[in-house]
């Protein structure tokens, strides 16, 4: 007696199915990563280069350095055009030389000219409106 093979090895299936899931997860993760939020800059050779520069001196370990960051964030696509935003970690050895040559403590947020003089520094915590406040006064925008 013959059995029957259920497997037949000739059927052959549409590739197409595969090809759309591939797609769509694709497209997923391109859409999840450009929605994630913009980081800032942590390039201090900004500083003196021309245009204006707000630096906050971040350590990860204070919670007002996160506070501030999320000040800046929430001002910074108004005067992106008109003003740098970075970062100075102090646990890096480029943030460490700017917090040496500045006498800069963590949590401090500086207003930097065009051409690198300090025009303020503030250790008090920061809302976007303060922050917005503050952008004006300083740099006269």
């Amino acid at each position: 007696m013959q059995t029957k093979n259920s497997k037949n090895p000739d059927t052959k299936r549409s590739i197409w199915p595969k090809l759309i899931t591939i797609t769509l997860i694709l497209l997923i993760a391109i859409l999840a990563v450009s929605l994630l939020p913009r980081g800032f800059s942590e390039d201090t050779s900004l500083i003196g280069q021309g245009a204006n520069v707000l630096a906050l001196v971040h350590d990860n370990n204070i919670l007002q350095s996160g506070e501030t960051m999320v000040a800046m964030n929430e001002v910074r696509d108004e005067y992106a055009e008109r003003l740098e935003f970075i970062v100075v970690d102090i646990k890096t050895p480029a943030g460490k030389v700017i917090t040496d040559r500045y006498s800069l403590q963590p949590a401090a947020l500086v207003f930097f000219s065009a051409n690198g003089e300090i025009l303020q520094t503030q250790y008090a915590p920061q809302t976007g409106e303060s922050l917005r406040q503050e952008l004006n006064r300083i740099f006269q925008y």
